[in-house]
């Protein structure tokens, strides 16, 4: 028993001299050790956000800005200064500890104000210094006075340092439109700062390690009276719309859907680019935000979201120009070259019935788009040779054509929203299980009338429809005048061809020879148009078409290309050139013109 006692006694000094030399050794050899460690606890880096580049119009009209807002923040713990903030703001309620399973309050603490007005921040500022629980947050929010073209500047949101690498969850990031596209040049660059913190966590001193670079402006294309006026006049569409929709036993809309786009064909500027229906971009920014608003803006079934001028419908009838310009090009068929007109065409066992009901006669080049004739095409492309064995030299090269005149891929017009479109050709047409039989001649006929597979972006319309008016001079739309002090350059290719001139007669006879003429005709108006209109079946029956116009003016010396799509529309004439003619009326009163009243 004594053996055990003396045994234990002699492990306790034992412990007890280790304990006693470990604590010498701190004391002693670590004390400046540890006194740095103290002092560097004491310190912490907090980022800098940089202000964001603003997005302006043509004419400085800001269409996205910055603003300074100031939020009290609660870390938690003891807050005696709490009961006198609340009669100063006028605020009632207790303090919400921050929820550390939410990366944003446990970086920051939880919010207990948002958007302190800015006059009474010194006076809060002053009741939470030397604070260890409460703090004012200064915070950069977007905003967007003017909501013009919503869907083009597009909006942020906060960031989330998981999906995007290098931001803080301070920081803004670009969600879609110009907002995203340019998300590199609009951010800047972050600062940090070096903050010294008592023992209780409140902040007593800091100094600027690096200033944060505020981001580039970016100043659009856009011409802010155009860019209204084409979301005012896509929004007067519906009663087009709804006229036309009564007239073939179809309910009525209660929000116009499409898009307007107004190109200079000199350079490709953008000058307008409406799409409706919209939506308010502060829905997203402010906060605090309202969980209702935002639900109606993402759960609305009209999309309000989608830019409709960057996504991919089928062109309908005006595709036939390009058509006609292949078949110019290629040889297939002379300007004067005639083909029928007849109401149907008959081939492989099936009727193909053109839009009007009898036989209008034989059509050159110039007639057959000014009346958009589907039988003067069918009749033209099974003139080809090899029509009948499928995937003949005819299709190859209205397929080539359309890809030269930029269809089937992005025009680069700086959204990363927008669609390539489609032209199809036998290699997809094979990559489709649907189509393992390859390609038919049917599809051919399909084609030639911008039906069938075939889809097109109202940009890339608008890129071909200025191609035209240039006599062949390709623009490349873009929607960004400058970055910062670097100014963007027009880019133009020439595209092969020597036709542009019967192309373009085929498109001003719409205008002088047919029933369009009563609406933007030299009878009516004081400047001459050259235009295409276009009805495109959408698979949902016969009457749910979509309504196209495509044209430039004037003809001898454009200055303007104009798009209108409306979707679910209706018949072209009755809807989009009527839209058309409210624009163009406008733009050139504008500019001096006086109009007269239709006929």
């Amino acid at each position: 028993m004594l053996g055990r006692m003396r045994l234990l006694l002699a492990f306790l000094f034992t412990v007890l001299a280790v304990f006693t030399g470990r604590l010498m050794f701190l004391q002693l050899v670590r004390t400046e050790e540890y006194a740095l460690r103290s002092i560097q606890n004491s310190l912490a880096q907090k980022r800098i956000t940089p202000l964001r580049g603003r997005i302006l119009a043509r004419d400085g009209t800001v269409l996205a800005d910055d603003r300074v807002a100031y939020d009290l923040m609660y870390t938690g713990g003891e807050a005696p200064e709490w009961e006198r903030i609340k009669a100063l703001l006028g605020v009632e309620g207790e303090l919400r500890p921050p929820d550390p399973r939410k990366p944003e309050e446990a970086q920051n603490g939880a919010v207990a104000v948002w958007n302190i007005p800015d006059e009474l921040v010194p006076a809060v500022e002053e009741r939470v210094a030397g604070s260890a629980s409460l703090y004012l947050r200064e915070r950069i929010e977007r905003t967007y006075p003017t909501n013009l073209a919503a869907q083009v500047v597009g909006y942020t949101q906060q960031a989330d340092p998981v999906r995007n690498p290098g931001y803080s969850v301070n920081d803004l990031v670009g969600v879609a439109g110009i907002e995203a596209a340019y998300e590199a040049a609009l951010f800047g660059h972050a600062g940090s700062r070096q903050v010294e913190v008592d023992s209780g966590g409140a902040e007593v001193a800091s100094h600027v390690l690096w200033s944060a670079q505020p981001g580039y402006d970016v100043v659009l294309t856009l011409d802010p009276q155009l860019q209204r006026l084409a979301e005012d006049v896509l929004q007067r569409s519906l009663a087009y719309v709804n006229e036309d929709r009564v007239r073939v036993g179809l309910p009525t809309q209660d929000v116009a859907k499409g898009a307007i786009i107004a190109l200079d064909p000199r350079t490709g500027e953008v000058l307008a680019m409406a799409s409706s229906p919209t939506y308010d971009q502060n829905v997203f920014t402010h906060r605090p935000s309202d969980p209702e608003a935002v639900g109606k803006v993402l759960q609305n079934e009209d999309n309000p979201l989608t830019n409709r001028a960057v996504e991919a419908y089928p062109p309908a009838s005006t595709y036939k120009v390009v058509t006609s310009s292949t078949l110019l090009e290629h040889g297939y068929a002379t300007a004067s070259q005639r083909f029928p007109c007849t109401a149907a065409f008959r081939f492989g066992g099936i009727t193909w019935r053109n839009w009007a009901t009898f036989d209008k006669g034989m059509y050159d080049t110039r007639h057959a788009i000014a009346d958009s004739c589907n039988t003067y095409y069918w009749y033209a492309a099974y003139n080809t040779p090899g029509f009948s064995s499928g995937w003949a030299p005819f299709i190859a090269d209205l397929v080539a054509r359309s890809r030269e005149l930029g269809f089937g891929r992005p025009t680069g017009v700086g959204l990363l929203e927008e669609k390539a479109g489609r032209i199809p050709d036998e290699q997809w047409v094979r990559a489709q299980p649907q189509y393992d039989h390859g390609w038919l001649p049917g599809f051919t006929l399909n084609t030639v009338i911008g039906q069938g597979d075939v889809l097109a972006t109202p940009i890339q319309i608008a890129q071909f429809v200025a191609t035209i008016a240039n006599r062949g001079l390709m623009p490349k739309p873009y929607l960004v005048r400058q970055i910062g002090d670097q100014v963007m350059e027009p880019q133009l290719e020439r595209v092969p061809g020597v036709h542009w001139e019967d192309l373009i007669d085929g498109m001003e006879l719409m205008f002088t020879a047919y029933p369009s003429a009563n609406t933007m005709g030299p009878r009516v108006y004081p400047w001459t148009v050259a235009g295409k209109t276009g009805t495109a079946q959408t698979g949902r029956g016969g009457d749910w078409t979509h309504a196209w116009f495509m044209g430039f003016s004037p003809v001898d010396e454009p200055e303007i290309a104009l798009v209108v799509f409306i979707e679910y529309g209706g018949s072209s004439s009755r809807v989009s050139v009527p839209v058309a003619r409210d624009f163009l009326a406008a733009y050139w009163e504008q500019r001096g013109m006086e109009v007269q009243a239709t006929q």
